[in-house]
């Protein structure tokens, strides 16, 4: 089957529309949890942690409502702390990494049940909201692989970068040794150009890690080996269909920037005009646009979360459907149950076809299928 961004993309809006609830509001309720949480983990562990890190914060604040200048505030907090022992500065620091491995950590593994959530929703298998806890009970092995991908990122990173400088030293020799500087210029643009490329290749062969341990029941070194299995001939594929949602993100920075001109001016407007009246409608008109841009904002994200995750899944499926020649979910059951069928891999612009384990909403119980809309729905496909 060849390769289709923009069916690849319908067919993700295609499962948002069927999915109940409604992915939207399932993003909603990830994020609320996953702020939640990480605010347990900053608050609750980071106190006991810290030694009570909370309590410098507060100072430190106190001191800048004061009057304190940034810096004097810092030293003050900084000779407090000091005051308290040799025991109070080793706890704040350790502690302090810890909490931050612990929210990283737990973010890390949620991101995974989301993803799971989004390939059960491609999947036409209409997901419940508990999909997006599914890397919980296999936590020991998302850490694992996700730590090795970390790894193995950074190595290839610090690779690409030594290669870069190497040969900028290099260039640079050789250029003040013709006194030509034009040759440092030729050399900087083709090697940016490089290691970004590089970069961008590093990134993508890791891409599918995340859904081959949770589809297929692989972890560590297995799941980071079938990524890149996949991605083998895929990686400009999967580069391209994400960058197809900069445009998205582009409009989502339109709306902030604009949101905070259309605040600024009205009040700057009643500033320079020095009437009262005008400056406390200007701030209550500012007031308005800062709500509106937050709120539409904020649901344009909501949208972009499921609209994005869904389309990596989608790849992913197609991926393993053009590798493998797979038709079935899971790779061949091993994974654990409850997760969904089979699926046909195939692009689809209605309901499932035939072999899908999740209900259709979308089809009203015997309606004909919807027709596809055009090819340009989405103008960045």
């Amino acid at each position: 089957m060849g390769y289709d961004r923009a069916q690849l993309k319908r067919d993700v809006k295609q499962a948002m529309r069927e999915t109940r609830p409604r992915p939207m509001l399932v993003a909603l309720l990830f994020g609320v949890i996953v702020s939640v949480g990480t605010w347990i983990i900053n608050g609750v562990l980071g106190r006991l942690l810290t030694g009570g890190m909370g309590d410098y914060s507060s100072m430190l604040l106190y001191y800048i409502q004061r009057g304190y200048e940034w810096d004097e505030a810092m030293e003050q907090v900084v000779l407090e702390l000091v005051s308290q022992g040799p025991g109070a500065m080793f706890a704040v620091i350790v502690g302090g990494v810890v909490v931050s491995i612990l929210v990283s950590l737990w973010q890390g593994t949620m991101n995974v049940g989301y993803e799971g959530y989004a390939l059960s929703m491609v999947r036409r298998e209409n997901p419940d909201t508990a999909r997006v806890f599914c890397a919980l009970p296999r936590i020991g092995g998302v850490l694992v692989t996700r730590i090795l991908v970390g790894v193995f990122t950074a190595l290839w990173t610090l690779l690409l970068v030594g290669i870069f400088m190497a040969a900028g030293l290099a260039v640079t020799a050789l250029a003040v040794a013709v006194d030509s500087e034009w040759l440092m210029y030729l050399f900087l643009v083709p090697a940016a150009v490089a290691l970004g490329l590089g970069m961008i290749w590093v990134t993508m062969r890791y891409a599918l890690t995340d859904y081959a341990l949770l589809d297929q029941n692989l972890s560590g070194m297995d799941a980071v080996r079938e990524s890149k299995r996949l991605m083998r001939g895929n990686t400009g594929k999967a580069f391209v269909l994400q960058l197809s949602f900069f445009g998205w993100y582009l409009l989502l920075f339109a709306i902030i920037y604009l949101g905070i001109i259309l605040a600024v001016i009205p009040i700057v407007v009643a500033l320079g005009s020095g009437s009262s009246g005008g400056l406390v409608a200007s701030s209550g008109l500012a007031l308005v646009v800062i709500a509106a841009v937050v709120i539409g904002a904020s649901v344009l994200m909501l949208w972009l979360r499921p609209y994005e995750t869904g389309a990596m899944a989608e790849f992913y499926d197609w991926a393993r459907s053009s590798v493998d020649g797979v038709s079935g979910g899971w790779g061949g059951g091993a994974a654990p149950n409850g997760w969904g069928g089979p699926t046909d891999y195939s692009w689809r612009t209605g309901p499932a076809s035939g072999t899908g384990t999740g209900s259709n909403p979308g089809n009203g119980g015997g309606l004909p299928p919807r027709q596809p809309k055009s090819p340009k729905d989405d103008p960045w496909n």
